[in-house]
């Protein structure tokens, strides 16, 4: 897995309004994509050699003036991404204190820097799409509005997970997440429960005992069988063969999948093949 590195800052700026200031010079050296008014919210592609937060803050004095939350992302040798957020406007998002924010957002961003968080999946593939775009900046825009929904999303969980009665209704969310990333392309290789529990970022045992409570089934068995329904309904059009069903569902060869399939269904799949020919 790539390596990620995550680092923020809340800080105050005052604006200066010298055409001279580093701000004004630094201004010209990359594009700042305003999504709000007069930067509440926004992004910017940094040079790659500018990868030090704290160096990061003259910058932006020229334009900027208020309390900002500074996000910044470096991965592996890609130029350094960076997100800024006016402390107020985020405050409204989310309906939490400013002294809230100061430890919640931590906690963020260390579930972020878990390598199976969606927050990690999602930035990875942005950075190897960035390499190869036709229209990068349209494509950072997109990234930045996911990343936008993402960081207020999981702001508003840390706040309910300080509530006991939220405890349950946030646990079961995040398995429904972690359910519906592995089942949304079969072609992978299932992940180990350990690993699926660490998606969730709970204990091994804990993730077992809510999966089975929302799903009625073990985490295997019940990826198991939803692959055989899609094998299934695959089949049932009549366009793919065994083999490609197979590979669909995440079998590198068919003898494989012809067994699972007619231990769930109790016929094999050359059945239903043959009846769509």
């Amino acid at each position: 897995m790539a390596n990620i590195k995550l680092d923020f800052w809340l800080t105050c700026f005052k604006k200066q309004t010298s055409e001279e200031s580093s701000g004004a010079r630094a201004k010209a050296n990359f594009k700042i994509f305003d999504f709000g008014s007069s930067y509440t919210y926004f992004f910017t592609i940094l040079p790659e050699h500018n990868k030090d937060l704290r160096t990061l803050t003259d910058s932006f004095r020229s334009i900027l003036e208020g309390d900002y939350c500074l996000i910044s992302t470096t991965y592996d040798h890609a130029r350094p991404f960076l997100v800024g957020l006016r402390i107020d406007w985020l405050i409204n998002q989310v309906g939490s204190a400013y002294s809230d924010l100061e430890d919640i957002i931590p906690k963020v961003l260390i579930n972020w820097n878990n390598q199976y968080s969606l927050f990690t999946l999602k930035y990875s593939a942005f950075q190897k799409e960035y390499q190869r775009a036709v229209n990068p900046d349209l494509l950072a825009k997109s990234y930045f509005l996911q990343f936008l929904l993402l960081f207020i999303d999981d702001i508003q969980t840390q706040i309910l997970s300080k509530t006991e009665k939220n405890f349950r209704e946030i646990d079961s969310r995040k398995i429904k997440e972690v359910e519906a990333q592995i089942t949304s392309d079969f072609k992978k290789s299932t992940p180990s429960i350990s690993e699926m529990a660490k998606m969730a970022g709970m204990s091994v045992s804990k993730f077992k005992i809510l999966f089975y409570e929302l799903f009625n089934s073990s985490p295997h068995q019940y990826i198991l069988d939803k692959k055989m329904m899609y094998a299934h309904g695959l089949l049932q059009t009549g366009k793919y063969s065994i083999t490609q069903v197979a590979y669909q569902v995440g079998y590198h060869h068919p003898s494989g999948f012809t067994r699972v399939f007619k231990q769930k269904f109790n016929y094999s799949p050359n059945t239903t093949y043959t009846e769509k020919q």
